[in-house]
């Protein structure tokens, strides 16, 4: 049984990659019917860009924990499967280390750069004005769930990866 604090993560996790599958379904469609109503003559939907790049952005800092939970993100496998198991299992938690690492610092500058864009009353002015705060704040947010999800993972990689190299069975980490 996992603990509640664990499920609730793993649910936040969830909910930032369904939001971001939905916005991106929503913004496919925003798209078509952009290129409708150009080709009836009859208008635009000029913020649709800036929207576009906002979804973007933001979806792929929120998403990314969810996608490294899921084991869904870029690796290599050849070289773990070439080495023996305790070996597979110190490379990747030095590996998780260092994601560890980067999502800390991220996590320092990007709520230096939330809190400072809020301080300054910085404004970012496109089709639509927005406080450059709220622009920021994917940053700080996904860093911290990051940093969460590699501390998780660096305590249960052990368990993973003797499952993972089993000949017997083969699991996704």
């Amino acid at each position: 049984m996992h603990h509640p604090l664990l499920r609730f993560f793993e649910r936040v996790l969830a909910l930032f990659g369904l939001i971001y599958g939905l916005a991106i379904g929503v913004l496919i469609a925003l798209m078509c019917l952009d290129i409708l109503i150009r080709n009836f003559r009859m208008g635009s939907l000029p913020w649709l860009l800036e929207l576009t790049e906002y979804v973007i952005y933001a979806g792929a800092f929120l998403a990314a924990p969810w996608v490294l939970r899921q084991g869904n993100h870029v690796r290599v496998d050849a070289l773990l499967m070439a080495v023996p198991k305790r070996v597979a299992v110190r490379m990747e938690q030095i590996v998780d280390l260092v994601g560890l690492g980067v999502s800390l610092v991220l996590l320092a500058y990007g709520g230096y750069a939330v809190w400072d864009a809020f301080a300054g009353k910085m404004m970012q002015y496109k089709t639509w004005t927005v406080p450059e705060g709220l622009l920021l704040m994917p940053i700080p947010i996904a860093a911290a769930l990051l940093s969460i999800e590699f501390v998780l993972r660096i305590f249960r990689v052990r368990g993973v990866v003797a499952e993972k190299y089993d000949v017997t069975k083969r699991a996704s980490i």
